[in-house]
């Protein structure tokens, strides 16, 4: 399998997501079929260099299974989807991932949003997880919009690039906020208003209560805050133009000292030590990229302005828009739950 760091801590935490009753009946029926060709892929140390040559040694039937466990409408044809809608096509639902960042999730020639955004910073995306599994299935479909990235929306809308989201506590933050106060013509029921309600309490109630999360990223979350404070008070373009690599280094080798200096308390040798540090660096680097990528994109467009822009222009999109979130709540939902939707 896969063995990229994002894809692996991802998959860990998603272990803890329970996936809807509805799903798991749907799934049973191809389940002990599906358990043979997932166990001969693992056999196969199957990753997304060789998951369309294996899905081509299967025969037709196997094929149906994938196809079938997956929900999809149509056979799987190998030539036509890319190594992450191979790779996927052989993995559980909780294993499942969207490799190249591109706001989308490829199962076969399937697209959808992953259920759990993946970038959302790991003791964020743990509460997340938590929290949703408090909820129905229908709640969860429900509290699962207020971390839709909108600018994969907007990308759609304006036919551009896609420039991931960093969906932190602060944006979760804000989509709540918006959700109980809505501005500008916006409307919340009052049943959605107090599903959020419902959420946000659990989900504050997980957040940065985990054990493990303070066992082992307590000194992490503690460095980063303290980069991304400095990122917010000066702004993107003068941090990026005052931050060059030995001040990076600074940062990496104060994280490194804190790490030794605790190393006894918290059970770690060195060489867990240095693979915290590595993914500490890399975790400056892409946020930086990525709040810095915002803050250029957002000032043509806030929340509401591209939900504005979305009703706008609803009947020239809303066949891609509506294929996203289908394919969303069809993953995630018994059919007995879309009827009640």
């Amino acid at each position: 399998m896969e063995t990229d760091t994002a894809y692996l801590q991802h998959m860990s935490l998603m272990q803890n997501y329970n996936i809807s009753d509805g799903r798991k009946a749907y799934q049973a029926s191809f389940a002990e079929a599906f358990e043979k060709i997932y166990s001969e892929a693992k056999d196969a140390d199957i990753k997304l260099s060789n998951a369309k040559e294996f899905l081509s040694a299967l025969d037709s039937s196997e094929l149906r299974t994938l196809q079938k466990y997956n929900s999809l409408a149509e056979a799987i044809d190998v030539d036509a989807i890319s190594a992450e809608g191979a790779y996927n096509l052989l993995m559980h639902d909780n294993e499942q991932f969207d490799f190249n960042n591109d706001g989308l999730m490829e199962v076969g020639e399937g697209k959808s949003l992953m259920p759990i955004p993946r970038n959302m910073p790991n003791d964020v995306k743990a509460a997340y997880i938590e929290a949703l599994n408090s909820l129905s299935d229908k709640e969860r479909l429900m509290a699962m919009t207020l971390s839709f990235d909108m600018q994969r929306i907007k990308s759609v809308l304006d036919n551009t690039t896609y420039t991931p989201s960093l969906i932190d506590y602060e944006y979760l933050q804000n989509s709540v906020h918006n959700v109980l106060n809505p501005q500008n013509g916006e409307y919340s029921s009052e049943e959605f208003k107090a599903l959020v309600e419902k959420f946000w309490t659990a989900f504050n109630a997980e957040y940065g209560n985990s054990e493990e999360t303070k066992a082992n990223s307590e000194e992490t979350n503690s460095a980063v805050e303290e980069f991304l404070q400095k990122l917010r008070e000066l702004g993107a373009a003068r941090f990026l133009h005052e931050l060059n690599q030995e001040k990076i280094e600074e940062q990496v080798e104060k994280y490194r000292a804190q790490l030794i200096q605790n190393m006894d308390k918290n059970s770690m040798s060195m060489d867990d030590i240095e693979k915290l540090v590595q993914d500490f660096k890399k975790q400056l680097l892409e946020q930086l990229q990525l709040i810095a990528e915002q803050e250029k994109s957002m000032k043509s467009a806030d929340y509401f302005e591209i939900k504005s822009s979305l009703l706008q222009n609803k009947d020239e999109h809303q066949e891609e828009l509506l294929e996203l979130l289908l394919a969303q709540i069809t993953r995630g939902s018994s059919s007995s739950e879309l009827e009640k939707l």
